[in-house]
């Protein structure tokens, strides 16, 4: 794949955590990371997550020396990733690719029909996924090898559309956004055997991304007028971690060999490296 300039990196040190900010994305949703690699999904130079435009592509960038290159292109607006062995799995509005990170050819395609607005994954095994719409109000669950899909389960809309996913043990936790931008979305936590819910805040907010640090679970938040915020979850309270207003912070990842987290900030077309040595 074609080379592209890795622009400005820049250091910054405004809050309690070491920061590093690299900006030379477009609308960046989410990233993932492996031992070798980061993958950044980027919906296009417009901030439109929805339209089937062309112009969405995923960057990959190399932890040895920071060389970042286009490792797949022509997708409409990529969000959330997961890898499984050596493929990315990648949802683009209604449809989930997967790229062999080797080759970086497409070795996976699965539509899912009715969906608007695929957000998220998650694993349930190496041949599972979950995958949040949050404009259906729907998790999907896929089976890799057979290429199908079933409806998993339906979120009430008073807790806005399933966005972020995490499993941690025996449970999914779900972040929720409200498509109409009207209200929020709740925090729930789903026990796998079951389907019971239980809601971990009262707070309804645009919640976007949720990753496990250690023993403390972390979220992030749009907050309003594009003043976003990361949360520590603790004992169902929610505590804001001393960072400067983020603008559009989306689908992060916690990167356990480095002790980093990776967010995407969509609004500002940047990717934070946020060092965590504590939290």
């Amino acid at each position: 794949m074609k080379k592209i300039i890795f622009s400005m990196v820049a250091l910054s040190f405004v809050s309690a955590y070491e920061i590093k900010e690299i900006n030379t994305f477009a609308s960046p949703e989410s990233v993932v990371a492996n031992d070798d690699y980061i993958f950044v999904s980027n919906v296009g130079a417009k901030l439109e997550p929805l339209n089937k435009d062309n112009d969405g592509y995923i960057n990959i960038i190399s932890k040895k020396n920071d060389k970042l290159e286009v490792f797949a292109k022509d997708l409409n607006a990529p969000k959330g990733m997961k890898i499984i062995d050596d493929v990315l799995y990648v949802v683009d509005i209604d449809t989930i690719y997967g790229f062999d990170i080797n080759t970086y050819k497409e070795v996976f395609k699965l539509v899912i029909k009715d969906a608007v607005f695929l957000n998220a994954i998650e694993s349930l095994d190496a041949n599972t996924l979950l995958v949040s719409d949050t404009g259906t109000y729907k998790i999907h669950k896929v089976d890799l090898n057979g290429g199908k899909y079933s409806d998993y389960l339906n979120i009430d809309k008073e807790n806005g559309g399933p966005n972020g996913l995490l499993i941690d043990e025996n449970y999914l936790y779900v972040v929720g956004y409200d498509p109409s931008e009207k209200d929020g979305g709740a925090i729930l936590k789903i026990n796998l055997s079951d389907k019971s819910i239980e809601k971990l805040s009262n707070n309804l907010e645009q919640f976007d991304g949720i990753v496990k640090v250690d023993k403390d679970i972390l979220i992030t938040s749009w907050g309003k007028e594009l003043k976003g915020y990361i949360y520590k979850l603790s004992n169902n309270k929610l505590e804001k971690l001393n960072l400067r207003d983020l603008k559009g912070p989306a689908d992060m990842f916690y990167d356990k060999s480095t002790k980093t987290l990776l967010v995407p900030e969509m609004a500002n077309n940047s990717l934070l490296k946020i060092k965590l040595n504590s939290l």
